[in-house]
């Protein structure tokens, strides 16, 4: 462990400059970053005076801090920062260095969770939640660090999961080929490469199931590359921006050579990591080089990377859509819920609307439910300090669901399968934490699209959603009693 006078030693700005480009000095303390967190109540330093901290050399009170490792990377700060500064990837960096500096975490769960999720995706290629999940239990535990009564709130949700076939009891396997030199093209012309990631393969097959189901009665050609990994998610970003970027590229470099010119991605978290890998290997020379080394394999930059609700809407559009309706959603209420990573930030992901996205609400609105317009669209969720730092999540979680009620949502929909599992799976969790009646079932997107499109509840997975839908859309007549 290195002592007080090492660590005063250390130049972080310096630090963070060289590993990830982000000049903390930048930062003239407008306050942007710190209004917009949704998780500053739950930090010691706010972001901007973490930045400040790190400019004075105040650095053993930056390293040892809980605001590095609460951050939930919802790219909030660098969408509003007038310098644009990635605080997110400097606080991934500090974290990096209290680590190497033998700092020990102010919050135990978060660096298990990492280590434990990395293991799983190195000795099987993909994420292993059973695995995960009970690592990330048993190490909180003999540290001290484990609430035993949301372990039990927690362990009644994962049987309830267990049972319902979301969760699985034997990991999944992916690999790439050892030389992608080799790889012969086998898309079929017309075709979308469709990777699922780790979560719709578990946790969220109504959403893998409903988007399936959807496009093949659109007429839309989704195929899944046989082998692909895992792209690496929040764990890899925190401790290593090489392999953060290597995980992606792999994949992309895959589906490259099999001949896909795009490919769509459901899950926001893999949209997102995938987005950030083709930004940074056209921002670092040196990383592209690195990853380039690392995969043996030079990247061609010909697969255009969408979210699945950006491919319904460029390669169908809503009139299509809409023509194929056989049972509208009239009378339903609902809120678009997009969560922070698909449209933030705008330079990743080149959203056009990135505060305040409408293709959901396009796609909900010519299935004919009725979109409200709500305050939260885009604000996080937590993401996965669902699992680590519950208390978080379900502050955060409960003003979506609460704002989502005050404006008369009958339903909230989501095309997230994080946002979905924290919204639904915990929601009775917040009414009892918050004194609320909520009640709001939340549906993937494809899962509405599919009634509207007069697809059988049983192919959408209707049944495994925590908060029954049934008594609602037997209400508008959209299921039968």
């Amino acid at each position: 462990m290195s002592s007080v006078s090492d660590v005063q030693a250390l130049n972080l700005s310096e630090i963070v400059e060289q590993r990830c480009g982000e000049n903390i000095f930048l930062c003239y303390q407008c306050k942007k970053c710190t209004a917009g967190c949704p998780v500053v109540s739950f930090m010691d330093l706010p972001p901007h005076h973490l930045l400040r901290a790190a400019q004075l050399g105040q650095n053993e009170r930056v390293l040892a801090s809980k605001t590095i490792w609460i951050c939930a990377n919802c790219q909030t700060c660098v969408t509003r920062c007038p310098h644009g500064i990635d605080i997110p990837r400097a606080m991934d960096v500090l974290k990096q260095v209290a680590a190497e500096q033998g700092i020990k975490p102010p919050l135990a769960s978060i660096p298990i969770f990492n280590q434990a999720a990395l293991r799983g995706i190195q000795m099987f290629g993909r994420m292993y939640e059973l695995g995960l999940l009970g690592e990330l239990k048993t190490r909180t535990i003999l540290k001290g660090a484990l609430d035993f009564g949301q372990l039990l709130k927690d362990g009644q949700m994962g049987l309830k999961m267990l049972l319902n076939g979301k969760i699985k009891l034997l990991p999944e396997r992916g690999r790439l080929p050892r030389d992608l030199n080799q790889v012969q093209p086998q898309a079929t012309p017309g075709a979308v490469a469709y990777y699922p990631g780790c979560s719709l393969h578990s946790t969220a097959q109504e959403y893998d199931a409903s988007t399936r189901a959807v496009c093949e009665r659109l007429g839309l050609k989704l195929e899944e590359p046989e082998g692909w990994t895992c792209c690496g998610t929040t764990p890899a970003h925190a401790v290593d921006h090489r392999l953060a970027t290597r995980l992606p590229m792999g994949n992309l470099a895959y589906i490259e050579r099999l001949g896909y010119d795009e490919v769509t991605v459901p899950c926001a978290a893999c949209y997102s990591r995938f987005k950030f890998a083709l930004h940074d290997m056209e921002r670092y020379e040196e990383l592209r080089q690195e990853v380039t080394e690392d995969l043996g394999y030079t990247y061609q930059n010909s697969v255009k990377v969408n979210h699945i609700v950006e491919t319904m809407m460029e390669r169908l559009g809503p009139d299509k859509i809409a023509a194929q309706v056989k049972k509208p959603l009239n009378g339903l209420k609902v809120v678009c819920y997009y969560g922070c990573l698909l449209t933030r930030p705008k330079t990743v992901t080149g959203a056009d609307h990135h505060e305040y996205p409408m293709h959901m609400d396009r796609l909900m609105k010519a299935l004919g439910a009725e979109v409200l317009d709500w305050n939260y669209k885009t604000d996080c969720c937590g993401n996965n300090l669902t699992l680590t730092e519950a208390e978080v999540a379900f502050a955060l979680t409960h003003r979506i669901l609460h704002d989502a009620k005050a404006v008369g949502a009958e339903a909230v929909v989501t095309a997230c399968p994080l946002c979905q599992v924290n919204l639904d799976a915990r929601q009775e969790q917040i009414e009892a934490d918050f004194e609320e009646e909520l009640g709001l079932p939340v549906f993937y997107y494809t899962q509405l699209m599919g009634l509207a499109l007069g697809l059988e509840p049983k192919v959408l997975h209707m049944d495994t959603l925590f908060i029954d839908p049934k008594p609602l859309l037997q209400q508008k007549g959209l299921l039968a009693e």
